[in-house]
């Protein structure tokens, strides 16, 4: 028998980042480690309630959102990684030193955690809470990435480029230069290295099926399924108000909160009409900002996602991974209308999968949206390609199989050392 180990977690201050781990992390408090999980002073109760020990960035960590083209996207991301990951393992290390962990997992976006479990010469462990993107997929698809990842169809550098082999390459290579000169780094890859911080053991909470470009993930990549963790969500919702109509649930997440013409297109497309709907705005929308509310609509500034989508019967989503990851689980079909970054990788891979309907204009007619919603709701086979995804991650081992799989790789490399 192996000792019980004291893991450190180093986590992303976003709802989209966490609620994805606190199932990973209650299994392996359950299974008797301790975890020492690292994040932003908002997200102290529901990592605690997993079990965990919650450990404060004191501020040094506030991710958020860029808007710009999706090359400008790319070097801002990389540079505040690279800055963040600075202070991080400066103001860090010894405190990290004296906890003395076994091991260290850490969300893909947190290269402090890559960095500092070498820096201990301990087993390191990169869990991708969003949607996986690796260097070998742009490889495999270089107008994918350029056109559909980073959203750069329009910008004048890749249009200069566009017919040129290899515009993705120079494009990583330049990047890679400037940030490498900028904080005395050459040759890090600047998706694998920066955005990804790639370990030996890379956890990701989907399936290969629903994975696009699933073959070119190599057997350092888990796929480990998607399970839903319950959360204690103390929000006030008159659930006595849902009559049994068709249920649609909107929601375009936390951080986005300049979306008025889009809830009024929803207002619009769907107010007194047959289907009942739920639309959470987000904290930070004014809700006298978007006119009258129809009849037909609850609207909240925030509702309680996961007991909405167990009833939903269709879900107007960004396409955020933990939304449709969590639609998926309840086999709730998707229209997305993805507005920043990584959503419209998540919309096509919904399209892909049959579960849903990418829209790709962030703000649709009124006629778009309500021949969308109708077809979704109509059609069973985006009902059905939904269930076949839950299958699929049911079946890839789940969170049980994930935590043998991290103990297993922490003490044998332990041992190897």
């Amino acid at each position: 028998m192996f000792d019980i180990s004291r893991v450190v977690f180093f986590g992303v201050d976003l709802h989209g980042h966490v609620n994805p781990t606190l199932g990973l992390i209650h299994k392996l408090v359950a299974r008797g480690e301790e975890v020492i999980y690292y994040c932003s002073d908002p997200f102290r109760d529901k990592i605690e309630q997993t079990g965990a020990a919650f450990r404060s960035y004191q501020g040094l960590l506030s991710f958020g959102r860029h808007h710009g083209t999706g090359i400008e996207t790319l070097l801002v991301f990389a540079d505040f990684i690279m800055d963040k990951c600075r202070i991080i393992v400066e103001a860090l290390r010894e405190e990290i030193r004296e906890l003395q962990p076994d091991y260290i997992i850490h969300d893909s976006f947190c290269l402090w955690g890559k960095e500092l479990a070498s820096g201990l010469r301990i087993p390191g462990i990169s869990v991708f809470a969003n949607f996986p993107f690796i260097d070998e997929m742009a490889y495999r698809d270089p107008a994918f990435f350029m056109e559909y990842v980073l959203l750069a169809s329009e910008d004048p550098l890749y249009l200069k480029h566009k017919e040129q082999h290899d515009v993705y390459q120079k494009l990583m290579d330049k990047l890679s230069r400037v940030i490498g000169l900028k904080y005395g780094r050459p040759g890090l890859n600047v998706i694998n290295d920066i955005f990804c911080s790639k370990e030996p053991l890379n956890l990701v909470f989907s399936s290969r099926e629903f994975q696009i470009y699933e073959e070119v993930f190599d057997d350092s990549h888990l796929f480990c399924g998607y399970e839903l963790y319950p959360r204690e969500e103390p929000v006030d919702f008159p659930f006595e108000q849902l009559d049994g109509r068709p249920l649609i649930y909107v929601a375009f997440g936390t951080i986005l909160h300049n979306l008025s013409e889009l809830y009024q297109t929803c207002f619009d497309t769907l107010g007194d009409s047959e289907y009942q709907v739920v639309m959470s705005l987000g904290v930070q929308t004014d809700l006298s900002s978007i006119g009258p509310v129809p009849g037909n609509f609850i609207v909240r500034p925030y509702v309680p996602q996961l007991e909405i989508l167990s009833r939903a019967d269709a879900f107007i989503t960004h396409g955020g991974a933990n939304s449709i990851y969590e639609s998926l689980c309840n086999a709730v079909p998707m229209i997305v209308l993805p507005q920043v970054f990584d959503e419209f990788m998540g919309a096509l891979m919904v399209e892909r999968a049959g579960a849903g309907i990418y829209l790709p204009h962030s703000h649709p007619s009124n006629e778009q949206l309500r021949e969308t919603v109708d077809q979704v709701l109509e059609n069973p086979f985006y009902h059905e390609q939904c269930q076949w995804i839950k299958r699929s991650f049911k079946s890839a081992g789940g969170l049980e199989y994930a935590v043998d799989r991290i103990i297993q790789y922490a003490k044998q490399k332990v041992c190897h050392e």
